[in-house]
């Protein structure tokens, strides 16, 4: 389940780490440039952001952001290991801020002192912030953040209503909207609020068929079983196979998304999409 959840940051980091820090820590990045993803020595780490920021009224600095689901107590070496590497590599000033998801307050360290070292960096609890400073923007990667903020004894059904009001005016198009609302159902289990979520959504679908997903979820668990009772060493590969299949001949009997829309949305090549349409599932 984690890697659901980063593949929804890896997605969306792009729209929502700047918007991230400008509300959160005070930093008003105003041109960023692209810095390679891989930090290697002897080691290599990937971060999830990376980029230099080059403002007019200050020096350049580099951001660093991490994305935790998870307290994991030893972050604080991790951060250490990144802000080494980096400050070696660019010889610039390194600001780190690791953004925790997950439910409650995380206590992981944020300071290190042994011997001559002296390290930190900044943590933000997202469960902390208020709902109100996500919900009050016009990109739909940050406002699916709203759920993992502080509701401020709003009631999580009314809070839930608003962001989905807000996702269908600001999708650009009715692809667009489901890939939103299949991530905020992701980010929702984070609360323990899917079923809200899911509801909702199904109440205020206005045409769009949201049950794409649905059929998805339900043909993929189908196939995996049909395909491990066919052999456990690559059942699941077959069952997958299956399912995609399925769902995608369901979506186009619908009609209602072309076979590019269809493709991107249930994020398999168009040449798979080719196929089931010529020769069925």
């Amino acid at each position: 389940m984690a890697q659901d959840y980063d593949k929804i940051f890896r997605e969306n980091l792009a729209g929502i780490v700047l918007p991230l820090v400008r509300k959160t820590v005070g930093l008003n990045p105003v041109h960023i440039e692209n810095l390679p993803e891989k930090l290697q020595r002897t080691v290599e780490r990937i971060p999830d952001f990376l980029k230099k920021v080059v403002d007019p009224d200050q020096e350049p600095y580099i951001l660093h952001v991490e994305i935790q689901t998870t307290d994991t107590p030893d972050m604080i070496y991790r951060m250490l290991e990144y802000a080494a590497m980096t400050l070696r590599k660019y010889k610039l000033l390194v600001r780190q801020y690791v953004f925790y998801i997950g439910d409650g307050h995380a206590k992981m360290p944020v300071q290190l002192n042994i011997g001559t070292v002296r390290y930190s960096y900044t943590l933000i609890n997202l469960s902390e912030i208020p709902y109100l400073q996500f919900l009050n923007t016009n990109q739909p990667e940050e406002l699916i953040l709203t759920v993992l903020a502080d509701f401020q004894r709003e009631k999580p059904r009314e809070v839930i209503g608003e962001i989905l009001q807000k996702l269908h005016r600001l999708a650009p198009d009715h692809l667009q909207l489901g890939k939103f609302i299949r991530q905020l159902e992701i980010l929702s289990q984070l609360r323990n609020f899917q079923s809200i979520v899911t509801e909702e959504a199904e109440t205020m679908a206005h045409g769009f068929d949201i049950t794409i997903d649905r059929l998805y979820i339900k043909g993929r668990e189908e196939g995996i079983k049909e395909g491990v009772r066919e052999g456990m060493e690559n059942g699941v590969k077959i069952g997958e196979t299956r399912a995609q299949r399925h769902l995608i001949l369901s979506a186009l009997r619908k009609n209602l998304l072309s076979i590019e829309q269809i493709a991107e949305l249930l994020d398999v090549p168009l040449t798979l999409v080719l196929d089931v349409q010529q020769k069925g599932a």
